[in-house]
């Protein structure tokens, strides 16, 4: 499924980017530095981060190390979030639509609850990115 939508419905499916390595790089120098990682450990995970494809195994990679991957909890927000999302566009446009069809036209007031939810799923998203951003 290589969509749009892809970030938000399937975040940890995503392919790593340069990016990703070099930031998760990051996170387990400063995990060394911090004495949460030995260098023996760190030098196996930076190993298995050679082979890692989707943030799914980057998210194993750093098992353990304090604020390197997203909270499962937020993936889950996110992709419920956007599920209910994309359900409530769709839903209410077919019943705007069906509406106009029979004469009683108003103006797009589905585009409210939709812009809402919208600013929730990138609140969401724009919180789910910074973990593969940020170098902390």
């Amino acid at each position: 499924m290589n969509t749009v939508l892809d970030p938000l419905l399937l975040p940890d499916q995503i392919a790593l980017t340069e990016a990703d390595r070099r930031s998760a790089t990051t996170k387990l120098d400063n995990a060394v530095r911090r004495g949460a990682l030995t260098p023996p450990e760190a030098s196996d995970r930076q190993s298995l981060l050679l082979y890692a494809q989707t943030r799914g195994d980057l998210r194993q990679v750093l098992a353990g190390v304090a604020d390197a991957t997203p909270p499962r909890a937020l993936t889950v927000a996110l992709r419920a979030f956007t599920g209910i999302w994309l359900v409530a566009c769709v839903v209410q446009f077919v019943v705007w639509a069906a509406l106009a069809v029979f004469g009683h036209f108003d103006g797009p007031w589905w585009l409210w609850s939709d812009l809402g939810l919208g600013m929730v799923v990138g609140i969401l998203w724009w919180t789910h990115e910074s973990y593969h951003r940020v170098s902390r």
